[in-house]
Parts: C-alpha cells; structure tokens; sequence
C-alpha cells in the first residue's frame, strides 16, 4: 500500500527535526503505540494495540529510525506481527520537513511518503481502506504532535501544573478506523453517483 500525505506542525523545521528524533516522545504522540527501551543494535522493540471494544490486539514489531538534522529528513522502518490470523505489517516512512511561508507563526509542513507490505487479514483491510486509516492516523498523530510541542513554549509553572497525571497514548480505537474507512467509502460513492464535486 502506497501512501502521500503532509500535515503541520508549530515550530521551525529545525526545532521539529530534532523533536522527532526524539524517538520516545514521538512514540507517545502515535496512538496505540508502545515503546519499549532501545536495544542494543540501535532498533527500537515496540508494539501497537487496536482496540475492538473490550478486546485488544497487539502488533509486536521493531523499528529503525535514521534522522538526517540538516536536511531536514528522516526515516522509519518497521516490522511487526499479530496472532490474529497471521495478521502481518512491513513499513518504510520517509518525511521532509519544510518551513510554511503563509503562517503567522513559525511552522512545519511535514510530507510523508509511506509504503507498506500488509499480509494475512490485513491485506484485504489495506486494500478497502488502508488510505482512509492512514489518514486517520495521521491526522491523529498530528494533533498530538502539536499537543506536545506546545509544552515547550509554556512557562514551567504551567508544566509543574501539568504533570499531576499525564495520560498515556492507549490502544487505537478500531471504531475509529472503521468510520474513517466508511466515510471514505461513502465519499467515492457519492463521486461515482455525481454528488460529489
């Protein structure tokens, strides 16, 4: 599955660069992600859970990350696996950060490019709907992105006020993937009916 898409964040793209290299903080800013300690040779052992209601299923994997400061770039690659149905994931992300000319304030366009291999029952999955989560999640991680980063600029009284109980990131809510790929689908079909513009 091929996936293109941007999104923005605060802050120049030289302060963001380095946030994202931050990997551990970047972890909790992707929903459903868990982040274990770096390991030895450089990876990073983790897992993500989706939730479908009260039941959880956990992908189990290891990423790489290779961060490149000055030319504002990166990449992430990954692999994991789940019990449910020999469910298999393989992804390499690239992205390139870029200042945008028409904010007010300092800000980053962030455009990724994305390409996976999915097999067992996500296969079928990707092909119905993987664009439509993948934006989902993107726009997620986004949100939470500026969420973080916006700790930066607040004076320190207000980070002591804050850290009375940080929530963790939590499973990924697999009803919120399903109404993203809805949404989608009824998009393309009002478009193959004329409703659309």
């Amino acid at each position: 599955m091929h996936f293109e898409g941007r999104f923005s964040v605060p802050g120049a793209p030289a302060d963001v660069i380095r946030r994202f290299a931050d990997v551990p903080r970047m972890a909790r800013c992707m929903p459903g992600a868990l982040l274990e300690p770096q390991a030895p040779d450089g990876s990073w052992p983790g897992a993500m859970v989706v939730s479908f209601g009260p039941k959880k299923v956990t992908f189990k994997g290891r990423a790489t990350c290779a961060f490149d400061l000055d030319a504002l770039t990166g990449l992430v690659q990954g692999r994991g696996a789940a019990d449910m149905r020999a469910a298999r994931i393989g992804v390499k992300v690239a992205f390139t950060l870029a200042a945008d000319p028409a904010a007010p304030q300092p800000t980053t366009i962030v455009s990724i490019v994305s390409d996976s291999e999915l097999g067992g029952v996500l296969a079928d999955f990707a092909r119905t709907g993987g664009v439509a989560v993948a934006n989902a999640i993107m726009a997620d991680f986004a949100h939470r992105a500026a969420e973080e980063f916006a700790k930066d600029t607040r004076a320190p009284a207000d980070e002591v006020a804050e850290k009375t109980g940080e929530p963790e990131a939590g499973a990924l809510p697999a009803h919120r993937l399903a109404w993203a790929v809805l949404r989608a689908y009824l998009a393309r079909l009002g478009r193959w009916l004329g409703l659309g513009r």
